[in-house]
């Protein structure tokens, strides 16, 4: 894509104290174009000592945790525990835009830098708290971490083999999910601040955050009336997690695995006549009984739908001899000519030797170091990764260079004329609703799950967004559990109902010529578009960037598929588990000893929306500056891959490629689910410093450890299964509550791994009102995910349920469109609004 212009957010500054629980937030606002100082203590952000390091002779064992998170920041050093250092962090927070800060909640109050006293400094300024449960309720000071964080929210109890305790993601996940949300809220809450001319407080919950990529699961208990299958009581009872079959899960290859999402069974059946039985007959491979199989017969079944288990098993038989045969990179390419959705699990190894990240030019050179690039590209902005991170203390003089900025210079970017000249874009003058999309446009053409996401970010904040889709091709998620009451139906479907609140639904049947012109006449309405099409099918309708941008150089166009628009797979078709495959995720979730079995659900799919909202919401804020579109490509593998930068490095620099990992953890030892009394109840803990192991010890029969040399993690790795085995015999003796409370109340990080059904009776979620009731068309009044962020100004958090399809398409059609009576019937004659 061409570019014309600086980053997005070039002019906005960015005071960030943040640790490690939050740091990838000015990391992504610095990609963005902002200017970050990090205000580190004497001896560094804690960043600075986590593993990976450069083991490199010469290194000094250089963090690749701080070199992944730490790029295009400045770092400066104050000593916040000092009067003078907080008087400087006040003066800076008067020069600054937003300030982001991860202490624990009420260390800001008592250090007199909390919200209320720096917005008394600066009424501009966006002041982001980043805590493991929210700023307030019960939970609030507990400790944690990422794996117990994980667990409060229910990741880790739908995760794992069932016959061994539930495990996390392979990589801490929610200090990166906290971070670009944070850093994705700040910016939205920039947008605010453009309509209101305020800062505001945004509180973001990292547990909030876990819950809100669980997509469907949360529905399980609302919709009937329990958890999902296999995650309750009957965890043990319902086999195992994986299924190796051809059609669904992971299968191995001849490098290792794929895995295969049930949307491929259909093409599977054909693949396997086609190509599968040619191949195998081909190589040789293709065994007698196969040869000699009815595949005629079969094949009537298939069409017939009467295909039984029996007749199924010599398909399986061919598949799996087929994989056997291939290595991940020659599935992938037949996966692409085959129309079939498989993705590899690619390891930090198989990232750096895929050709299509080389030929997009993804892995770009920051200093000494090979990173990933960024995940999104824009036609407009001048979108670059920045310096290496700093070293402690490199721009200390950037001090005196913010204190010297006058403070009665405007704080915010200006209006350009050309947005100015378009009354479409102006919010209607009203009492601050803290909303900071109101008055803008949005023509959501999505599916499955980014794009309305992306959507969906735009439509509780505000902005009127209307969904375009059709019940001649339905939605996929419109037909995934949970349904209301179990009954399927398309708009009962609670992961599609989660998906898209505070939409409008139009049914528009693209087979009519007379419903791509009433789509084009939305983009025309429009000031966004969104998009997660296979590359290719906005250009066939007619409605792709350059061909709408020539006369609307306004609009902005967001596209987000599994591998970008650019590069010689783009148009391989996927989705969420696919992600999580080719990104490495899958790859490092699992048991070392087994075949791995990667996270629950569309994984990838709930880290790309963190990255398209942050660059949609910049790119709209830049159009209020410069009254300029553009179009944004945003590949969601690529956004995976920075949840694992880290680890990515290690591969580059030291030559190591991660495994899976179970329960170990880098950061913290003993770190594990246990076993409680009762039916498959685990309490889930870590201890990452010397006093939480004290701590530890003070109530678990450990004293075989109580050589003060066990303070460090190393040594107690050295045993960890020593350690571990004390652990699981000592919590088997209590109810899974009263061991949670007894280690939190010690000064451990710990959680209960919660059940779907206990989310709806946490007393923080409840306090926090984090699920919110919305009556739905045809389902009725059902809880849904809220936002995993409290912004101070925003009086309604979602307003309206998700649409049934074609909800709205009267209201569209007249209100917004301008067609009378006639002309509605005439088209709903004619089968345009399915």
């Amino acid at each position: 894509m061409a570019v014309t212009n600086g980053g997005l957010l070039t002019g906005i500054r960015v005071l960030d104290l943040a640790d490690s629980r939050a740091e990838l937030a000015g990391r992504l606002l610095a990609d963005l174009g902002a200017e970050v100082l990090k205000i580190e203590p004497p001896e560094g952000v804690d960043s600075r000592r986590r593993a990976p390091f450069d083991e490199r002779p010469g290194a000094d064992r250089r963090s690749l945790y701080w070199s992944a998170v730490g790029i295009g920041k400045r770092s400066a050093v104050l000593d916040i525990n000092t009067a003078a250092g907080r008087d400087t962090v006040r003066q800076l927070a008067r020069r600054a835009d937003i300030l982001v800060e991860s202490f624990a909640p009420g260390a800001m109050d008592v250090w007199g830098l909390s919200y209320e006293a720096l917005s008394g400094l600066n009424s501009k300024l966006i002041y982001v708290s980043v805590s493991a449960y929210g700023q307030q309720g019960p939970k609030a000071t507990w400790p944690a971490s990422d794996l117990t964080i994980e667990s409060a929210a229910g990741r880790v109890g739908l995760q794992g083999d069932r016959d061994r305790p539930p495990i996390p993601v392979g990589y801490g996940q929610a200090s990166f999910h906290a971070g670009a949300q944070a850093a994705a809220d700040a910016v939205i809450a920039l947008n605010e601040r453009e309509l209101s001319g305020r800062g505001q407080h945004l509180d973001v919950s990292m547990t909030e955050g876990m819950i809100w990529t669980l997509m469907n699961g949360p529905g399980f208990p609302s919709n009937v009336g329990g958890n999902p299958p296999g995650s309750g009581d009957d965890r043990a009872d319902a086999g195992p997690a994986r299924r190796s079959g051809p059609f669904l899960g992971v299968s191995p290859c001849a490098d290792g695995f794929v895995v295969v999402t049930s949307t491929s069974q259909r093409q599977f059946y054909t693949a396997l006549l086609s190509s599968i039985l040619p191949g195998l007959r081909e190589a040789g491979q293709l065994s007698d009984s196969l040869a000699a199989y009815d595949w005629e017969a079969w094949e009537a079944s298939r069409q017939a739908g009467t295909l039984t288990d029996e007749q199924i098993a010599p398909a399986a038989e061919a598949v799996l001899a087929f994989f056997a045969m291939k290595t991940k990179l020659e599935l992938m390419q037949w996966a692409w000519e085959a129309d079939v959705h498989l993705g590899p699990v690619n390891s930090t190894l198989d990232l750096l030797q895929n050709p299509h990240f080389r030929e997009r030019g993804f892995w770009q050179k920051v200093g000494d170091y090979t990173h990933p690039g960024l995940s999104v590209r824009s036609s407009h902005a001048d979108l670059v990764i920045g310096g290496p991170a700093p070293e402690l203390g490199r721009d200390q003089s950037l001090i005196d260079e913010w204190l010297a900025i006058p403070i009665e210079l405007p704080r915010t970017m200006k209006v350009g004329r050309a947005a100015r000249d378009r009354s479409r874009f102006e919010a209607p003058a009203a009492e601050r609703l803290g909303e900071a999309f109101a008055g803008l446009k949005v023509a959501d053409f999505s599916w499955v799950a980014v794009g309305p996401l992306t959507g969906k970010a735009l439509a509780d904040h505000g902005a009127t967004v209307v969904r375009i889709e059709s019940s001649t091709r339905v939605d996929f998620v419109r037909t995934l559990m949970p349904f209301k009451d179990g009954v399927p139906g398309i708009n009962r479907s609670h992961y599609v109902n989660n998906l898209n609140t505070s939409k409008l639904g139009v049914a528009l049947n693209f087979a009519h010529p007379e419903a791509k012109a009433l789509a084009r006449r939305l983009i025309d309405w429009a000031d966004v578009v969104v998009e997660n099409y296979t590359p290719g099918t906005m250009k066939r309708l007619g409605f792709d960037y350059e061909t709408i941008s020539q006369t609307r150089p306004d609009l902005i166009m967001i596209s987000t598929c599994l591998l970008g628009q650019t590069g010689p797979w783009r148009s391989f078709a996927g989705y969420g588990p696919h992600g999580a495959g080719i990104s490495g995720l899958h790859y490092l979730t699992g048991w070392p000893d087994r075949s791995p079995v990667g996270p629950n659900g569309p994984y990838s799919d709930v880290i790309a929306p963190r990255y398209s909202v942050s660059a949609l919401a910049a790119a709209i804020l830049e159009r209020r500056r410069t009254g300029k579109g553009q179009h944004l490509d945003v590949s969601q593998v690529e956004s995976a891959i920075h949840f694992i930068e880290p680890l990515v490095l290690d591969q580059t620099v030291n030559g190591r490629t991660a495994q899976a990992a179970g329960l170990d953890s880098l950061y913290a030892c003993p770190n594990g689910t246990y076993p409680t009394a009762g039916t498959e109840r685990y309490v889930a803990l870590s201890v990452e410093t010397p006093e939480q192991w004290r701590a530890l010890r003070s109530i678990a029969p450990l004293d075989a450890y109580a050589d003060a040399r066990f303070d460090d993690m190393e040594q107690r790795g050295a045993v960890k299964d020593e350690i571990d085995a004390a652990l699981t015999a000592w919590t088997r003796g209590f109810e899974h509550r009263d061991i949670e409370r007894l280690l939190v109340e010690a000064g451990v990080p710990a959680s209960v791994v919660q059940r779907m059904t206990d989310l709806f009776e946490d007393p923080q979620i409840a306090e926090r009102q984090y699920f919110q009731t919305l009556k739905h068309g045809e389902v009725g009044e059902i809880p849904y995910d809220g936002l995993m962020t409290r912004f101070s100004a925003k009086k309604t958090v979602l307003h309206k349920a998700s649409p049934c399809v074609g909800e709205d398409t009267d209201y569209v059609m007249r209100e917004i469109l301008g067609l009378n009576d006639d002309e509605i019937v005439d088209l709903v004659v004619k089968g345009i609004f399915v």
